[in-house]
C-alpha cells in the first residue's frame, strides 16, 4: 500500500513537471518569434535608410527586398539572406532572414503602398501572452492566423 502511494505521488509530480516543461517550450518559441521580428525590423530600418522607404510586400506576405545578382528586387525567402544592390554595391541587411521555429508556420510582412510603414506578423502559441491578439486576419501558416504584430513604431 505504501508503495502505491509513493508511485502515485511520483506520477503526479512527473505530470506536473512535464506540463511545465511543455509550457516553457511554447513560451521559448514565442520569445524567439518576437526576437526574430525585432531583428527583421532593424534590417528593414537599415533598408529604408538606404532606399528611402520600406520594401514592398507580395501577396504571400514576403518582403520584396532581395537582389542577389544586381537585377532588381524580388521577394526574399525566409531563411535566406536579405541583401540588395545599391549603386552597384551589394549590401547585406541580415545574413539569414529568420523563419518561424515551427515548419508549419511562417512570418508575414505587409507594407503600405507608399513604403512609409510596415507590419510584421507571427503566430504566438501562448494565448495568455500580453501581446497576443485574436483580431488579426493575416495568414501565418496553413489554417493558422497571426496573433502578434510588430510595426515600424513597435508592438501593436
Amino acid at each position: 500500500m505504501e508503495m502505491l502511494v509513493v508511485v502515485g505521488i511520483m506520477l503526479i509530480l512527473t505530470g506536473i513537471g512535464f506540463s511545465n516543461y511543455v509550457f516553457s517550450i511554447v513560451k521559448s518559441r514565442d520569445v524567439r518569434r518576437k526576437s526574430d521580428l525585432s531583428t527583421i525590423s532593424r534590417a528593414l530600418q537599415a533598408f529604408a535608410n538606404d532606399f528611402g522607404s520600406y520594401p514592398q510586400s507580395d501577396a504571400n506576405g514576403k518582403i520584396i527586398a532581395c537582389d542577389y545578382n544586381n537585377t532588381g528586387l524580388v521577394a526574399c525567402t525566409w531563411g535566406a539572406a536579405l541583401a540588395a544592390y545599391k549603386n552597384n554595391v551589394k549590401i547585406t541587411y541580415i545574413s539569414i532572414l529568420p523563419a518561424d521555429p515551427e515548419s508549419d508556420k511562417n512570418y508575414y510582412y505587409e507594407a503600405s503602398a507608399n513604403g512609409a510603414t510596415f507590419s510584421l506578423f507571427a503566430a504566438l502559441e501562448n494565448d495568455k501572452d500580453p501581446s497576443y491578439r485574436s483580431d488579426l486576419t493575416q495568414p501565418c501558416g496553413f489554417g493558422v492566423l497571426c496573433s502578434y504584430q510588430l510595426t515600424e513604431s513597435g508592438v501593436q
